[in-house]
């Protein structure tokens, strides 16, 4: 990991392209493409190398990983709420459309790499200015109509094509940058969202047919968020040894821990069809919010109780 990250090639294949220019600025410039989203990467890999290091007992090269994985930080605009290309002087790159695909932004725009932050949702909260206008933009990404402009690209990719033609707003769900998005409700003034849109997308957005997927299977991606997504919970931060919860497809599944040689039971209770929120979670006895990795291996049930309203209690 240390070595991919230290590493600069310049065919842009292997290591960090612009490494010298990340590691001077805290971000890469607008002279280099897909510079937000590149960033962005760099940010949450060095979490995951500070993740690592700490477990290792290498708490120096923890230290400094955990500084730079902030580097987000320095892309976001207050003024219009977004993630944004600066240059090297730090000035935003004043053509600054949010519906602008490509160029700064890999495969989306600013709407869908603004919430990229995996590793600090927290950190991204506060950066937004607190829960309500990040549970807003939420809203706004939901609602908004499915608009896009070529700018970066100079016509229209598949992954814009997939957005547009699906009734899901800007959460481009057909492509790697939205898979978390749904999940993020969670962290929410509207936490029950998450297993209503978990719920729809599974519906709507997934067919036993030839239509089968609603963009292209990029390395199992969407398989693997569909089975995540069946199980009821998500990894919204992978590096991380927590997830999310959303709502379970089965009234009962098992799922083998081989390296505990035992099984885990997930229930479903009033599992129907028009039942699209979760009034409760019991990890075995224990009600529970969110799961902890270690508390899924000792588990034996983990029971799931859904509702036709939200709970409000």
């Amino acid at each position: 990991m240390l070595e991919t990250a230290t590493k600069s090639d310049p065919l842009g294949i292997n290591g960090r392209h612009g490494l010298a220019q990340y590691q001077e600025l805290g971000y890469l410039s607008t002279d280099h493409h897909e510079s937000v989203s590149h960033t962005l990467d760099y940010a949450y890999s060095d979490f995951c190398i500070a993740s690592c290091s700490k477990k290792l007992g290498k708490t120096e090269i923890a230290d400094t990983y955990n500084t730079s994985s902030q580097n987000f930080r320095h892309l976001f605009d207050s003024e219009t709420g977004y993630m944004r290309a600066r240059d090297r002087q730090g000035n935003f790159r004043p053509d600054f459309s949010p519906y602008s695909w490509g160029r700064d932004y890999a495969e989306c725009s600013a709407i869908q790499a603004t919430l990229g932050v995996l590793h600090d949702i927290p950190g991204l909260i506060q950066l937004m200015g607190g829960k309500e206008a990040f549970s807003h933009y939420l809203l706004k990404a939901c609602q908004g109509a499915p608009l896009f402009e070529t700018t970066g690209y100079g016509y229209e990719i598949h992954e814009m094509s997939e957005m547009a033609t699906a009734p899901f707003g800007q959460v481009a769900i057909s492509n790697q940058p939205s898979f978390h998005i749904p999940y993020l409700f969670r962290y929410s003034n509207y936490p029950d969202y998450t297993a209503l849109l978990i719920k729809t997308l599974r519906q709507k957005a997934f067919h036993p047919s030839w239509e089968a997927y609603l963009g292209d299977e990029d390395n199992g991606s969407l398989s693997a968020w569909y089975i995540w997504s069946a199980l009821g919970f998500y990894p919204t931060c992978p590096g991380k040894s927590s997830y999310d919860l959303g709502i379970p497809l089965f009234d009962h599944l098992r799922i083998h821990l081989a390296k505990e040689n035992k099984w885990l039971d997930i229930h479903a209770e009033q599992n129907h069809s028009h039942f699209n929120f979760v009034k409760e979670c019991r990890l075995d006895k224990t009600i529970v919010s969110s799961l902890q990795h270690q508390d899924l291996l000792k588990a034996e049930q983990l029971t799931f109780t859904l509702s036709w309203l939200p709970n409000h209690s």
